[in-house]
């Protein structure tokens, strides 16, 4: 009966082994950490800002008003007088041009025979509308050689007037070489047909230096004492002098 009794016994250290690990929860033991609760972060309150003041427009720039422009000058159209003179005598169209009520303003010549340059002059055209007139006409010459003279009727602050003289001797540009050769050596006779000139002036058909200003701006120069204070070149063709300081 003791032996019995002695096979049923367990030892007691391995009794309840197991059980006291599951008593204790050792498995069990380990800290846990908690979860912290999430909390969504505070809306800021919105700052309030001032509104910007405006800045201030820029002042407009202060231009000075253009000038107006100025009108250009009505010229007379050139208007073709016949004399009634023979065309060979120059001298007859230089005397009506110089006298105290000519019938033209002015007039042109070419030569009789251009080939051979001989001095020999024959009047082409006498006419009125002055300087501008004359420009016209030698703007369209480019083929011809033209002697001409034109009067410029120049007046005074007291009221006088005398008449002035412009000579030209044109050439056109397409003139060929030989002729204005043949030419050269008679220019003082063809020159001596007019005998009265206060300007002498050569030209083509760009006519660049006959205007009215520039002209005026001659006679001033090689004039004497007596200074005028208008010219009047015809077919509205007119230089008033500037008049200096103090006068």
């Amino acid at each position: 009966m003791a032996e019995e009794e002695y096979g049923d016994e367990q030892p007691a250290e391995e009794q309840g082994y197991g059980d006291e690990q599951d008593d204790q929860g050792y498995g069990d033991e380990q800290p846990q950490e908690q979860e912290a609760a999430y909390e969504e972060p505070a809306e800021e309150e919105p700052q309030y800002e001032a509104p910007a003041e405006p800045e201030p427009e820029p002042e407009p720039e202060y231009k000075e008003p253009e000038p107006e422009p100025e009108p250009e000058p009505q010229y007379e159209a050139p208007q073709a007088v016949n004399a009634g003179y023979d065309s060979s005598d120059i001298t007859k169209y230089c005397d009506d041009l110089y006298s105290d009520n000519p019938t033209f303003d002015y007039f042109y010549c070419t030569l009789v025979n251009a080939k051979k340059g001989l001095p020999d002059l024959q009047v082409e055209k006498s006419a009125k509308g002055g300087l501008p007139a004359l420009v016209q006409e030698m703007q369209a010459s480019a083929e011809l050689i033209i002697f001409f003279l034109l009067r410029v009727n120049t007046y005074d602050d007291e009221g006088s007037s005398r008449a002035k003289f412009i000579y030209g001797r044109f050439v056109g540009s397409k003139v060929k070489f030989m002729q204005k050769a043949k030419l050269t050596p008679n220019l003082g006779k063809i020159a001596d047909q007019f005998p009265v000139k206060h300007l002498s002036k050569d030209a083509d058909e760009d006519m660049k230096d006959f205007t009215a200003e520039k002209l005026a701006k001659e006679f001033l120069r090689v004039g004497g004492a007596h200074k005028p204070a208008r010219y009047d070149f015809g077919g509205g063709a007119v230089y008033t002098v500037p008049k200096l300081p103090g006068h």
